[in-house]
Order: C-alpha cells, then sequence, then structure tokens
C-alpha cells in the first residue's frame, strides 16, 4: 500500500542514529496537482478496479483555468454507498496557485522477500503547482444522491418490524430448573400428612439412639412430615446448634437423651 503526503520540506536524505533512510527523487522536477474532493467521491476511488483509472481530466487549451472538468469513470457510478442512486460523474475543478514551496512524498511498505529488516520505500513525487477544489455539478441526479443520503443519516438504527413467520432463532421453554425446585418441593410436602405428635417423637427418638447430629433435611427424609409441623417438634425435644463443628444440626436436649451405649456402660458399672 502506498500512501502520499504533502509537506513543505525539500528532498533530502533523513538521518535517525546510526540508521539511513534513502529518499528516491527522480521524479522531483515533475509538477503535482493538490486536488481536495467530496467524501462520496474519495469513497468511490477506494473502490476501483486493479486498472485505478477514476475517471478522465479536460483541460481545453486557451481558455479559462476554471474551465477544468472531470468525468468519473462509467463503472464506478454504481459503486456508491446508496445503491439506488448513481454517483454524478460531470464535475468542476475551480483552480488556484500554491504559495508555498510544498512537496508529496510517497511511503511504500517493502516486500516479503526484502526481509524482516527492510524499511518503508520513500519517494518524492514532485512539488505543488497547482491546488484544485473538485465540486459536483448541480443536477437533478445530485440533489436525489443528497437527498437519500439526508434520509439515510436521520433514518433511526432501530427500528420496528413485524414479524410474520415463526421465530427460530431460539426454543422457549416451559420453566427453569431453578423455579420448579420449589414448586415441586411444595408438591412433596402436600403428599407428607401430619402424623399424631407421639409417633413422631417415636421416630425421632428411634433415629437418635443411632446417630446424635442431624440436619433438617435428614429429619424430614426421615420422619416423613411437613417442615412446619416437624419444626415444632423439634423445638420441644431438640436443640439447634449454631456453632462448629455441628453448626446447623439438630441434638436432643439433654433430659431427653438415652443412648444405647451409655445404658450398657451403666449396667457393666453396676455388675
Amino acid at each position: 500500500m502506498t500512501s502520499t503526503t504533502a509537506t513543505t520540506s525539500s528532498p533530502s536524505t533523513g538521518t535517525s542514529g546510526s540508521s539511513t533512510t534513502r529518499v528516491d527523487c527522480t521524479r522531483a522536477s515533475q509538477s503535482v496537482w493538490l486536488v481536495k474532493v467530496p467524501k462520496y467521491l474519495a469513497d468511490v476511488w477506494d473502490k476501483t478496479d486493479s486498472s485505478g483509472i477514476v475517471g478522465s481530466l479536460r483541460i481545453p487549451l486557451n481558455a479559462a483555468p476554471n474551465n477544468v472538468s472531470f468525468n468519473l469513470a462509467e463503472h464506478l457510478t454504481k459503486v456508491g454507498n446508496l445503491k439506488d442512486v448513481d454517483v454524478p460523474r460531470q464535475h468542476k475543478f475551480i483552480m488556484s496557485d500554491v504559495r508555498q514551496s510544498m512537496g508529496v512524498f510517497s511511503e511504500t511498505a517493502p516486500d516479503e522477500d526484502d526481509g524482516k529488516d527492510a524499511r518503508d520505500r520513500i519517494a518524492f513525487e514532485g512539488k505543488l503547482a497547482k491546488r484544485a477544489d473538485c465540486r459536483p455539478i448541480e443536477s437533478a441526479n445530485y440533489m436525489l444522491m443528497k437527498r437519500k443520503a439526508i434520509e439515510k443519516a436521520c433514518r433511526p438504527t432501530r427500528q420496528v418490524k413485524q414479524i410474520k413467520g415463526i421465530v427460530t432463532t431460539y426454543k422457549p421453554i416451559s420453566g427453569y430448573v431453578a423455579n420448579s425446585e420449589p414448586e415441586k418441593r411444595k408438591k412433596e410436602e402436600g403428599k407428607r400428612v401430619r402424623a399424631e405428635r407421639e409417633d413422631v417423637l417415636e421416630i425421632l427418638f428411634s433415629a437418635f439412639e443411632k446417630h446424635q447430629f442431624y440436619t433438617l433435611k435428614d429429619l424430614v427424609g426421615i420422619t416423613q412430615q411437613p417442615v412446619v409441623h416437624l419444626k415444632a417438634i423439634l423445638r420441644d425435644v431438640c436443640n439447634y446448634n449454631l456453632k462448629n463443628p455441628h453448626k446447623n444440626t439438630y441434638e436432643l436436649k439433654p433430659e431427653y437423651r438415652h443412648y444405647k451405649s451409655e445404658e450398657k456402660k451403666e449396667d457393666s458399672d453396676s455388675g
């Protein structure tokens, strides 16, 4: 890719530390025009084909300097941002003199064969002789293009569209697992029938003979009782541990503890 820059520096050889960049000055004597073009025309020029031809320039002999005209290449009239409107072909150049000593330099990236240490090639393309402002000729096609451009700029980025078909970008589900767990728990609790207090206590005492500590979830599974009913019974006969090492567990109150291991130990002592 080649980039061109206009500058007031004269062609010379630049030195930076121990490295030296050579400038190609073979075209230093040629004259160059500095042309300012509309944005839409610059976008069209970027989309030219491999030939690099963007149009033709008409300079009449023995005429006023502002009679220079530019005709855009026909194959570039349909490559603009507005596909339904052709880019105007006719343009005029407003010429003016350059009152400063200005030159044009080009910078070309090195080829792959040049190696990693290769530098960009810099060339002096010539000195500026004229400045030209490229302006479109007001016509019906140009006014239509400007109107379409304004309508496109004013168009909101988000628009409401009516969907006529079925949207298949996602598949709706009846419910999420996190939402279904509370309902499932309620259904399971609803199936549990409250037993008599004495029957629940008998199950609890039998369970605490095997283990000293139980969580609420374990006791619900053992007794098959609703949580509210079971908690009311546990408050009477059990203590709830809030500290480690048995945090969030239930154990029998001291007056209800009667473990088989302690009973066997007492029998052995009495014997």
